[in-house]
């Protein structure tokens, strides 16, 4: 949920909205680490929920994502940052064995999969890009 607040002539109105921001994937821009790494790059020690009270918890949805993917998102240099994610350009039922196609070299007609995606699982794949 997200909190609005317009400033009025004369006077402050305050408008509460209940809004869900969109998935990734979707349009939203996650936020980037706002901290140093050296040191604290086990991103769950401080993001698990009960861990830390005044350290933002990692979303439900984030359970079972590895720990290297956050920085794939959260980096401030990372290109979901930077750059809207392409949309997946098909249904994925039957198709969703993503790195068959999109494999560099695999084919011809199929965008390739940038050389910073080599080793992520086909199953991360929709974290950022949006699916019909």
């Amino acid at each position: 949920m997200k909190e609005r607040r317009l400033i009025g002539t004369g006077g402050v109105i305050l408008l509460v909205s209940l809004v869900a921001t969109p998935a990734f994937g979707q349009s939203a821009t996650p936020p980037a680490v706002q901290h140093d790494l050296a040191g604290r790059d086990q991103c769950l020690m401080c993001h698990t929920a009960g861990a830390m009270e005044a350290v933002p918890d990692a979303p439900a949805n984030h359970a079972d994502r590895p720990n290297e993917a956050c920085l794939w998102c959260h980096a401030a240099d990372a290109s979901m940052q930077t750059a809207t994610p392409t949309a997946v350009a098909h249904e994925l039922e039957g198709r969703d064995q993503c790195m068959m196609c999109h494999t560099p070299g695999r084919m011809e007609p199929v965008p390739d999969a940038p050389a910073d995606h080599e080793g992520r699982a086909d199953n991360l794949c929709t974290l950022c890009h949006a699916t019909p």
